[in-house]
């Protein structure tokens, strides 16, 4: 797991933090170089702040903003070449998921020559990597906390999956991301959600991912729609920061099920971004998965940790709360609440169901079986709504 450096308006801390891993690799800060991975929209806002931060420890910084939401393996190639040609000593991601899976590479690329298309699988970076800070501005993907940074490639989502994709350093700082409009504030939250949820129901759950998860969950409950509400909030800010980062450690491990085969499908089919799809799945993946004790045992506790007076009542039935408070938080919200709402057509569900089940990684791991006749009903019953 990273050192995890977290609080509100820390920013000048991270020429410290850099000083730190460099001392730790028997080098000094003075003369060193940082690339800092971003995009154009969050570098227009704190790429300044940074770059001063890593000068104050005496770092020259190079610049990458070319990173897109849903990288494609071309920008992941670009970032690769970027990081050879540039030869930094350590790596700064700032930005969402996409630009930190994009740093994850970057990183790696410095130590590896290989093309970036030869990282796609598991355990394919053969050298460690230069040190990398990772700094999200959203509180939702958890990719600070996780060994996955993901590609589309030719339509689908692939990952480079290998303990040197973890971050030497999750710098959580609240006022980064206390510039999310309301919308991605709501789906980054819930996408985090979905990875806490989504870590319970896995076959790779343990009671370790399982407290990690429930911790997510608590915070999630207690804080998003505060943050939705009050984006200048910096407690509830600070809070999902840390839900996300408890929630990457679960799914990190335990790892993500049917919700992300669903949403991954959808997202890249219809354009929608990551957390809007991932949080469209949850209460229907929590409903399906629910008819397996272990699952309906589970999310008795998740309806407790929203808020629900459920002690006297059945797992089953209290299960059945917990979907609806997932259902309603949608609605609260304002996120689509069904396929129907992001123009999805229903003639179009029997080829979503193929390709979902071709995301066999996903549907394995899933605690209820996943067949072409129950993903139907289930993607009927997404189309429909509640």
């Amino acid at each position: 797991m990273p050192r995890v450096v977290f609080g509100k308006g820390i920013l000048e801390s991270l020429g410290v933090e850099a000083s730190s891993l460099l001392a730790a690799a028997g080098k000094k800060a003075e003369g060193s170089k940082a690339l800092l991975v971003t995009d154009e929209e969050v570098a227009a806002r704190f790429s300044g702040r940074v770059e001063e931060a890593l000068k104050s420890a005496g770092l020259e910084t190079e610049v990458f903003r070319g990173v897109k939401p849903e990288p494609s393996l071309e920008v992941a190639e670009s970032v690769a070449e970027f990081a050879r040609r540039t030869s930094p000593d350590i790596v700064v991601g700032l930005g969402g998921g996409s630009v930190l899976d994009m740093a994850k590479v970057a990183s790696a690329a410095v130590t590896n020559e290989k093309p970036a298309r030869e990282f796609l699988g598991a355990n394919k970076i053969e050298r460690r990597p230069v040190p990398k800070i990772l700094m999200p501005t959203t509180a939702g993907t958890g990719a600070e906390a996780t060994p996955y940074a993901l590609v589309v490639v030719e339509g689908k989502k692939k990952a480079i999956a290998s303990p040197y994709n973890l971050a030497d350093v999750a710098f959580l700082d609240a006022e980064l991301t206390a510039t999310m409009p309301p919308r991605v504030t709501a789906s980054t939250g819930m996408d985090a959600l979905s990875h806490a949820l989504e870590a319970l129901m896995s076959k790779g759950a343990n009671p370790l991912t399982d407290a990690f998860a429930y911790a997510a969950i608590f915070k999630v409950a207690a804080n998003l729609e505060r943050a939705f509400s009050s984006p200048q909030d910096l407690d509830a800010r600070l809070e999902m920061a840390l839900a996300a980062f408890l929630a990457g450690v679960a799914f990190g491990n335990a790892g993500v099920v049917l919700g992300h085969a669903i949403a991954h499908t959808i997202g890249t089919r219809y354009s929608q971004p990551h957390g809007v799809a991932t949080a469209l799945t949850i209460p229907y993946v929590m409903e399906f998965n629910a008819s397996v004790p272990e699952v309906a045992a589970k999310l008795k506790c998740v309806a407790s940790a929203f808020g629900e007076n459920v002690s006297s009542l059945s797992d089953a039935d209290a299960a059945a709360k917990a979907v609806a408070h997932a259902q309603s938080m949608l609605e609260r919200l304002e996120l689509p609440k069904c396929l129907a709402d992001l123009d999805v057509s229903r003639e179009d569900l029997p080829a979503i169901a193929d390709a979902v089940l071709a995301e066999k990684g996903y549907l394995t791991r899933n605690l209820r079986e996943v067949n072409r006749e129950n993903l139907l009903a289930l993607l009927e019953r997404m189309h429909a709504g509640f």
